[in-house]
């Protein structure tokens, strides 16, 4: 087995918190806010396209990406 079975694609990568994602419905938050290709790229890859980023890390990182990728360097 690899792990990813394990997946919650309802928290998000950064702070396992609800994501809120409601794509699969077609109508979801995520579709009025761009989402940054910097903060997509720090998704850990197990997750990436698998698990959405939430509205507050989103934010966050658009507000200091520094300062959310130093956070994120941290861990």
């Amino acid at each position: 087995m690899d792990g990813d079975t394990t997946l919650n694609a309802s928290a998000c990568p950064f702070c396992g918190g609800s994501n809120a994602c409601a794509a699969d419905s077609g109508a979801c938050w995520c579709f009025s806010l761009e989402v940054p290709e910097a903060l997509l790229a720090l998704v850990p890859p197990a997750q990436r396209n698998r698990a959405c980023i939430c509205q507050a890390c989103i934010r966050a990182f658009q507000a200091d990406p520094k300062a959310f990728t130093a956070r994120r360097s941290l861990r």
